[in-house]
C-alpha cells in the first residue's frame, strides 16, 4: 500500500483519536513534551478547544480542497508527518507559549497546496492569508472559533506556511525526478 493511501487513513485516525480523548491529555503543552509525552507533537495539531474550533478548521481544509482539487490529496497526506515538524518549529519560535490545540497550523500547510496548486484563486487565497497572519500577529486577536481567554497562534500558521513551502520544494523535486 503506497504512503499517499496510508497517510490519510493515519490523519483521520489521529483526528479522531485526539478529539475523542480528554484535551489535556494530548494538547500540544511545552512542559508535557519536555517531560518525554512526545504523542503530543502529533496529537496537539489535531486535537482542539471546542466542536465549533474543529469544525471551523475542518471547513477551512475543505474549502482548500476545493481550490486546490485533486493535488491537495498529496498535501493532506503529508500533514501526519507535518504535524511534529510544526510542533518542533512551535518549541523553538513561540517560547512563551504554554499549550496549543486545533488543525489550523496545518491548514497553513494546506494553504501552500492551494497557493501552488490552485491557480489564480489558490493564489488570492494565500494572500489573504498573509494578511491575516499579518494582522493576527500584531493585534494579540482572538478568534470567534476559540473560547474565551484563547488567542489565536499566529506563530503555527506561519510554521504551517513555512512547512508548506518547504514541501512545495520537496514535491517539486519529486516530481522532476520520478521514479
Amino acid at each position: 500500500m503506497s504512503a499517499e493511501r496510508l497517510l490519510p487513513g493515519l490523519l483521520a485516525v489521529l483526528l479522531v483519536t485526539a478529539n475523542l480523548l480528554p484535551g489535556e491529555a494530548v494538547e500540544w503543552r511545552r512542559g508535557a513534551i519536555g517531560h518525554f509525552e512526545l504523542w503530543r507533537l502529533w496529537t496537539g495539531q489535531f486535537c482542539h478547544w471546542s466542536g465549533l474550533h474543529l469544525a471551523g478548521n475542518l471547513a477551512a481544509a475543505a474549502a482548500i480542497g476545493v481550490i486546490a482539487g485533486r493535488p491537495v490529496r498529496r498535501w493532506l497526506a503529508a500533514l501526519p508527518l507535518a504535524a511534529p515538524l510544526l510542533s518542533l518549529f512551535l518549541l523553538l519560535a513561540a517560547p512563551g507559549l504554554e499549550s496549543y490545540r486545533g488543525l489550523s497550523g496545518l491548514v497553513g500547510v494546506l494553504v501552500a497546496a492551494a497557493v501552488v496548486e490552485g491557480g489564480t484563486p489558490g493564489r488570492l487565497l494565500g494572500l489573504a492569508y498573509l494578511g491575516k497572519l499579518v494582522f493576527d500577529a500584531t493585534t494579540g486577536s482572538g478568534s470567534a472559533l476559540l473560547p474565551a481567554g484563547i488567542d489565536v497562534t499566529w506563530a503555527a500558521h506561519l510554521g504551517g506556511l513555512l512547512i508548506g513551502a518547504a514541501l512545495a520544494v520537496a514535491f517539486r523535486i519529486q516530481d522532476r525526478h520520478p521514479r
